[in-house]
């Protein structure tokens, strides 16, 4: 069934495809809107980070053990040393004993540099992975400082963006509920087919929403039209909108 309207609500459509443009717009700003990106960014770092600092714990915890186990070997061989010792010292044994208190002695003393070395190896690097898990430590609250800001600038900008777009909702709410129900529905199945507006201007003999001329015989058909007529673009199908600025 054919569809008509006035001039005055045939023109409140191409209102509506402008509000609906600019929704489009600020929609668009919303999803895309470098705030995520750099929270996002600050968010997959801070992930990272996180990981490093649990490996580097596991890492810390276990050079601890390796350090006390080294700290009980040389503490172990230094007790052995210093009893053989003590009994080599108080003469109160055989020379065969004495000569092997100090065979024993000798080696437990190599045994001992080596362990000592060791131990002396696990303290670096124990220092070396605490120094480590301390510097990420830092660069974890680092980012999170970071992050806690980039949260509050994006809530911000769509708290921003939120606000245009609940005001240019209601104008449009406004616009639709001052137009008959028949052209509406129209307006709003063309927009939905077309992704984006529902209603164009003609303006120097081209249908501004797909930016096709049209031919002089279309062009001659639309000024035979009453003005209550509603046109639809042959190309893009979507209501074509005449007033002072089409030339028609």
């Amino acid at each position: 069934m054919a569809v008509s309207a006035s001039s005055a609500e045939q023109n409140k459509l191409l209102e509506i495809a402008d509000l609906d443009t600019k929704l489009i717009q600020l929609n668009h700003q919303r999803s895309t809107a470098p705030q995520i990106t750099k929270a996002h960014d600050l968010e997959v770092e801070l992930g990272s980070i996180e990981m490093k600092i649990v490996a580097a714990q596991t890492e810390v915890a276990d050079l601890t053990v390796n350090q006390e186990k080294a700290e009980a070997d040389v503490k172990q061989v230094a007790d052995r040393i210093s009893k053989d010792q003590s009994r080599l010292d108080a003469g109160q044994a055989t020379p065969k004993e004495l000569e092997g208190f100090q065979h024993e002695i000798a080696t437990l003393s190599k045994r001992l540099t080596e362990l000592e070395d060791e131990e002396l190896i696990v303290m670096q690097q124990l220092e070396d992975a605490t120094s480590a898990l301390s510097e990420l430590e830092l660069d974890r609250d680092r980012v999170t400082g970071e992050f806690e800001l980039s949260k509050q600038a994006l809530e911000l900008k769509f708290a921003d963006l939120d606000g245009q777009i609940a005001q240019l909702g209601a104008a449009r709410l406004a616009a639709v509920e001052s137009l008959p129900k028949d052209v509406v529905e129209l307006y709003e199945k063309i927009k939905s087919d077309q992704g984006d507006v529902g209603a164009a201007l003609i303006h120097r003999g081209a249908c501004q929403g797909c930016h096709i001329a049209l031919d002089a015989t279309e062009i001659d058909r639309i000024k035979s039209l009453p003005p209550d007529t509603v046109v639809r673009c042959e190309q893009c199908r979507r209501i074509l909108i005449r007033n002072s600025e089409s030339g028609l």
